[in-house]
């Protein structure tokens, strides 16, 4: 899948602060962590192809989330209470505030065409990350919530670099440079880039 950026060693061990978050305490290994990651997210695909769900309704966004980790992670679905590093994040109290106020948004942009629609879901698309409502999991669920919601107002789905960069680090690099950029200048040139090359 395209929207999966394999840079990490997948033969690097469990870290054991993790392993108590896990649902099988059978895995061994990064990439049989990332295996059944995998396995879960390709069914939350075909969830959002089949839901008839409001794809505008941030509680199904949260809802997507435990789809696509549900089997994996005890913590699916639920929206982060601790504070990130990252001060570019929001704060755990400010997370189901900024969520319904971005549905707010997205439904304003669509209703009134504020924004062509690349660009209108580039910024949606940064916005999730820059939330940030989970403990884990961020990048992928905003990627697969990106083309879910691409998809259902026929607006092209993303690539995420993937026909022009065939790097998995270089598509990652690009990828999180056109985010920052996005993030800290409000210039999303770079990032509809990234995400339709």
């Amino acid at each position: 899948m395209s929207l999966f950026f394999k840079t990490r060693d997948g033969q690097t061990p469990i870290d054991l602060s993790i392993i108590k978050d896990l649902k099988y305490k059978h895995v061994n290994d990064m990439s049989e962590l990332y295996e059944l990651e995998s396995e879960n997210i390709a069914e939350a695909i075909v969830w959002c192809q089949s839901t008839e769900k409001d794809h505008l309704d941030y509680t199904v966004w949260i809802e997507l989330h435990k789809h696509m980790l549900k089997d994996v992670w005890k913590f699916a679905g639920s929206l982060r209470t601790i504070e990130l590093a990252n001060t570019d994040f929001h704060a755990p109290f400010n997370v189901r505030p900024a969520l319904r106020e971005l549905e707010q948004d997205l439904k304003t942009w669509i209703e009134f065409k504020t924004y062509p629609p690349k660009e209108m879901m580039a910024m949606f698309h940064e916005k999730l990350l820059t939330i940030h409502p989970f403990r884990d999991g961020n990048g992928r669920w905003s990627r697969v919530l990106t083309e879910f919601v691409c998809s259902r107002l026929e607006i092209e789905v993303p690539t995420w670099g993937s026909r022009s960069i065939p790097e998995d680090k270089a598509r990652r690099d690009q990828y999180i440079e056109a985010i920052k950029i996005a993030r800290n200048e409000l210039n999303y040139e770079k990032l509809m880039k990234v995400m339709w090359a």
